[in-house]
């Protein structure tokens, strides 16, 4: 078995092979595998702990590998069909990451990412009481990245708007309220950790893209 180091840079290959098929995508996972971290350390997590939560970020999409370019790069409205076969993405995390089960939290972090506490989230309906902290965790910190980093077709929002949507959430019963305290009580430096990482990975994908374009 590989230690948790190497799982670590293996996750981290795993994770541009996911992101770099498209702008859409190319440093989404980068930003929440560096704010999960640090959310975790603030919340209280050991080092190895912060370390898996790290790793989970690199795997939380790996499910999106079996879903259509077109649909990942759509800027406008899913069709229902194109929304399921995006949803079920996490569905094909969570088989890929099953069928190690000396990773089980690892899949339980990972491929929980999209369940809320209330049962409304996906792919399993899971409620409060069936989610670990580490699920948690990643949800918030996937829901922030998500909110305030730039796409291609949209600016992130600012600190007042992200912060909104995070409290409507949680009044909501989607959100862990206490991890989602903690972020804002270090919104500013979470968002400065997740821009930073989020710039280097918007350099590697470049410099990807420039080695891919045949010479002149």
């Amino acid at each position: 078995m590989a230690t948790l180091d190497e799982l670590i840079a293996f996750g981290e290959l795993v994770c541009r092979l996911i992101d770099f098929r498209s702008p859409f995508t190319a440093t989404h996972t980068s930003g929440l595998a560096a704010t999960a971290e640090a959310l975790g350390k603030r919340i209280g997590f050991h080092e190895n702990g912060r370390k898996l939560l790290r790793l989970a970020a690199y795997l939380h999409d790996l499910g999106k590998l079996a879903v259509p370019l077109e649909i990942l790069e759509k800027a406008g409205k899913f069709t229902d069909e194109e929304w399921h076969t995006m949803r079920s993405h996490v569905y094909y995390t969570f088989h890929a990451l099953a069928a190690l089960p000396e990773l089980d939290q690892l899949t339980s972090w990972s491929a929980l990412h999209q369940e809320r506490l209330d049962g409304t989230g996906y792919p399993f309906g899971y409620t409060a009481e069936h989610l670990p902290l580490g699920a948690r965790v990643l949800a918030v910190a996937d829901v922030f990245v998500g909110i305030t980093e730039d796409r291609p077709y949209r600016k992130g929002m600012p600190e007042h708007e992200a912060r909104s949507v995070l409290a409507d959430m949680v009044a909501k019963h989607k959100l862990d309220p206490d991890a989602v305290r903690v972020l804002f009580d270090d919104f500013e430096t979470l968002n400065i950790i997740r821009a930073q990482a989020q710039d280097k990975a918007r350099g590697a994908f470049e410099a990807f893209r420039q080695d891919l374009t045949p010479p002149a």
